[in-house]
């Protein structure tokens, strides 16, 4: 596995996001950025599941294969590399939707580690695996999906979501994970820039998001240590944020960090 992400360095990631993120939907915002994100999904087999029906899926290759490649092929038009979120209560329906997803063609795949969803947190699940005592899951979890996936793995995480959320970053190092994408909250403030600091600390590649909305807000997240930043909600407003912040950070004098 290359952990060098050289196609993200310096680059924008139009983020997951639910509800919003499918193929078309990255091909539109995403144009010009490094990444783009489709989900997060959510493999289930209840019927009642609190999210958008078109981003829940039944367990099994049937319910979500062809979908996965026509997505995945309309992402493509953004021009970017494509990446794919998923999170279920079962870990191997987790790992077979990944797995779907990287036979479909994507380039990166990520587990959801953000969502604070009763149906998730109530069983140790998603954010509440960053809690201190659920750290030995979340080693089993990553670990499994690693040895299970060939190409590059992201967990995304919540940065303050949780008590023990950075420190949790050291174990995922441990395990083998060399890529998160981590939401810092306001991470162009000085705040932000702590977080970012202090995940930096551990070596792995970072991607940083929360309330970027400029060129600037992107440099300074940059400047302060993260490899890449990502842009969700602004993205909505503005199809063509990420490009355009995209194109400015070309035109900048490369990081140093």
């Amino acid at each position: 596995m290359n952990d060098s992400f050289d196609d993200l360095k310096n680059g924008v990631v139009l983020a997951e996001l639910g509800g919003h993120g499918d193929g078309p939907y990255c091909a539109k915002h995403g144009t010009g950025a490094a990444l783009v994100v489709l989900g997060t999904y959510i493999v289930d087999p209840g019927d009642a599941v609190p999210y958008d029906p078109a981003f829940v899926f039944k367990p099994g290759r049937d319910s979500y294969a062809d979908y996965l490649r026509e997505h995945i092929a309309a992402a493509r038009a953004s021009g970017a590399a494509v990446g794919v979120s998923v999170i279920s209560v079962n870990l191997d329906d987790t790992i077979d939707f990944l797995l779907a997803a990287e036979e479909a063609g994507v380039d990166y795949v990520s587990l959801c580690l953000h969502s604070v969803m009763e149906m998730f947190v109530s069983v140790g699940l998603s954010s509440a695996l960053l809690r201190r005592e659920n750290w030995g899951r979340l080693r089993e979890h990553l670990s499994a999906c690693l040895e299970a996936l060939e190409g590059p793995f992201i967990p995304k995480m919540g940065i303050g979501w949780a008590p023990d959320d950075v420190e949790a970053v050291a174990e995922m190092v441990d395990v083998g994970v060399s890529i998160i994408h981590a939401n810092v909250g306001d991470a162009a403030s000085d705040s932000g820039a702590d977080v970012i600091r202090r995940l930096k600390r551990y070596g792995m590649f970072l991607i940083a998001g929360g309330g970027i909305k400029t060129a600037q807000d992107a440099r300074r997240v940059l400047e302060v240590g993260a490899d890449a930043v990502a842009i969700g909600t602004a993205a909505m407003d503005d199809p063509g944020l990420c490009g355009h912040i995209q194109a400015a950070l070309r035109d900048m004098p490369p990081c140093k960090a």
